[in-house]
This record gives C-alpha cells, sequence and structure tokens, in this order.
C-alpha cells in the first residue's frame, strides 16, 4: 500500500480492576482513535473485526494481581482482548503468503473494530490465529460465521476435547453444569449422540426448558428455584457417572459428594468464584480417595490438535448441517455495547454463547 488509508477506530479500554467487587461499567471506557492500515511493517496484519466472543475467563483481567493471568493481559489503559472473527485487510510482506488479505481468521483480538498484530515473522512471537476454512464463509447451509467463535471455536473445541478426556462411555449418566452456556449446551447433545444420558442445570425455567425440548438433555433442573440435591436426586436416581464442571463452588462439593464409585469430572472453569467472589471451601474431597474419583483439569489450548487436523470441524458442522445439533447463542451489535453485555453475561442473563456483532463481512 502507498495511499493513506486511515479508518476509525473504536475500542473498549480497561478503565480499572474490579479485583474483590463485581464488574461494573467503571471498568470499562470507549475509546476511538485512527488507525492507518497502509502502514504495514514487514511482520505486521491488520484485522477487520467482525464478531467478539464474552466468555467469562476475561473476567481474570479485571485484577489487578493473582491467579495464572499474565501481567500482560491485565494492563490498564489497553483495550481488552478476547477470542473473536475478523478478516484480514493488510499483511506485511514477511507473512503475506501466511496471512493473506481478504483471508478470514480466529484468535485473540482486541474489543475494537480494528486489531494490529505485529511481529509475526519472528518464530519467537506466539499467536493463536487460526485461518478458517474457505467455506466458514458459506452460511447456506445454516452455519453462521459467528460459529467459529462458538460452536466451532473455543466452546466447541472445549466441549469436544473435553468429553473425549473423560473418555465417556454409553448408557452412563453425565451431568453437566451451567448447561446452558456456549459449551455445556454442546457438551449436553455431544453426549446424547455417544449414547449417554444427560442432566443439567441452568439459570431459568426457560433455559432449563430449552435444554430438554430443543437441545435432547433428558433432564435439566433451575438451580436457582430448585435444590440441587433434591434435583439430582430426582433426576438421577441411580447416582452420576460423569460432571463435567464449568461452575466448581457449591455443586462441586455436592457431586464428590454423591457421584458413582470410579466417576469422572472434568473442571474446565469455575464461574461460580469467577467475579470476584471468595473461594469456595470444598468439604467432600475424601470422596476422591473413597470412590476413586478421577478429576481432570482442562484448558483448551492443550487439545488444538482437533483445529489443525480438521477433525472439529468436520465433526461438529456435520451435525449442525444436518440438525442434529441445535447450537444457540446470543448475538449482539455493535463494539460500544460490550461492556454492559460482559456484565449481564457475568450475572447469567443470557442464553448459549454470548456474542458481539461488529460488522458484516
Amino acid at each position: 500500500m502507498t495511499s493513506s488509508k486511515i479508518f476509525s477506530n473504536t475500542s473498549i479500554i480497561r478503565a480499572s480492576y474490579a479485583n474483590d467487587s463485581d464488574v461494573t461499567l467503571a471498568q470499562f471506557r470507549i475509546e476511538t482513535n485512527d488507525i492507518d492500515v497502509s502502514k504495514v511493517a514487514p511482520g505486521d496484519i491488520i484485522l477487520r473485526n467482525l464478531y467478539l466472543s464474552l466468555d467469562p475467563y476475561v473476567r481474570f483481567t479485571l485484577n489487578e494481581t493473582g491467579g495464572d493471568t499474565p501481567a500482560s493481559w491485565r494492563l490498564l489503559n489497553v483495550p481488552f482482548y478476547g477470542l473473536g472473527i475478523s478478516e484480514i485487510i493488510a499483511s506485511g510482506e514477511a507473512v503475506a503468503t501466511k496471512y493473506p488479505v481478504g483471508a478470514l481468521v480466529s484468535g485473540n483480538v482486541g474489543y475494537e473494530q480494528y486489531t494490529r498484530i505485529s511481529g509475526l515473522d519472528d518464530p519467537k512471537t506466539q499467536t493463536d490465529l487460526r485461518i478458517l476454512p474457505a467455506h466458514a464463509r458459506d452460511e447456506t447451509k445454516g452455519v453462521p460465521l459467528s460459529y467459529y467463535i462458538s460452536a466451532l471455536g473455543m466452546p466447541g473445541l472445549t466441549a469436544y476435547a473435553g468429553l473425549k478426556v473423560l473418555d465417556v462411555k454409553p448408557g452412563k449418566i453425565i451431568f453437566v453444569g451451567s448447561a446452558a452456556g456456549g459449551v455445556g449446551q454442546l457438551v449436553g447433545q455431544l453426549a446424547k449422540q455417544q449414547g449417554l444420558r444427560v442432566i443439567g442445570s441452568a439459570g431459568s425455567d426457560e433455559k432449563a426448558a430449552y435444554l430438554i425440548e430443543k437441545q435432547q438433555f433428558d433432564g435439566a433442573f433451575n438451580y436457582k428455584t430448585e435444590d440441587a440435591r433434591e434435583a439430582l436426586t430426582r433426576l438421577a436416581p441411580n447416582g452420576i457417572d460423569y460432571f463435567y464442571d464449568t461452575v466448581g463452588g457449591a455443586i462441586l462439593d455436592l457431586v464428590l459428594e454423591i457421584i458413582n464409585e470410579h466417576g469422572k469430572i472434568l473442571s474446565i472453569g469455575m464461574i461460580s468464584q469467577e467475579n470476584g467472589k471468595e473461594p469456595y471451601p470444598i468439604r467432600n474431597l475424601n470422596a476422591i480417595a473413597r470412590k476413586a474419583v478421577t478429576i481432570y483439569g482442562f484448558i483448551y489450548w492443550h487439545h488444538l490438535q482437533y483445529f489443525q487436523n480438521g477433525e472439529l470441524d468436520t465433526t461438529i458442522r456435520s451435525l449442525l448441517e444436518q440438525g442434529k445439533i441445535n447450537y444457540r447463542e446470543e448475538v449482539f451489535n455493535g463494539i460500544e455495547t460490550a461492556p454492559q453485555h460482559f456484565i449481564n453475561m457475568l450475572s447469567g442473563k443470557y442464553a448459549g454463547k454470548v456474542i458481539i456483532k461488529i460488522a458484516d463481512l
């Protein structure tokens, strides 16, 4: 590029820390600056962001210290980062072959309209950018592009690989915590495809009903209005064999008490304690030895091979196209709406995967 091409770029800036308090709008600031996409260093690319995923893990970047979050993720006065879908609109000469203009990618991008990623010509630079397949553009078969940050993105990978880690067997019973969320809804439906009985918890009667009526769950309950012990006894009188845990805290403690011998638990997060909540003291850890229970920790980037070899896309996209899986998203328009929707997402106000649409393809 030789001529100047300047675009207005609205970003969501980390303005302050929440630490042990609930997240409020005070933690966010909206800024608009110019970005010149004609100025691209050899190792740079510039992305036009199309969709942005709102995920609970970003809450950790609002803690000044602590946890496993790198300090660079917690800097003030810079844009938030999260998983997004983008189009490459400029690419430096050293990386243009690998990241060609016009390609669609998914990976961590700024909470903003345009994101510049630098240093991609340096072998030491780590990036999670994933070039999407050409058919990602084709929405005519009922698979929206946004699914590449939901059912075909990190949530999909977490569900798919997590069930592989649990090594689930037909005829067993799996309980899915936060089952109406971006990961849980897919876990339940994939487990049904594999011959399991599936029960889940959700934060409203509407969400619980949707799981049963639209997403193949054998049973579900509203954890806000029904006692979890009574619900699990009613829905799984013979106990549960697997617990896909996104919640942690009191429900994990209860499951340890009632899980069957040789039960397995996959811990992918503890959303019950991710918004300034005190750690919950688990009392039933003795069940691990007494019942020979296995607990697995799970981080999605340990399983990226399912992206790289195309297995996730082939398997789940086929189920989506055939209507064998019903995936629920909540899509909101405009980058400037991200702060309030992020807060609402943390409080459980939405059903399904929460996504911000920034621009049309």
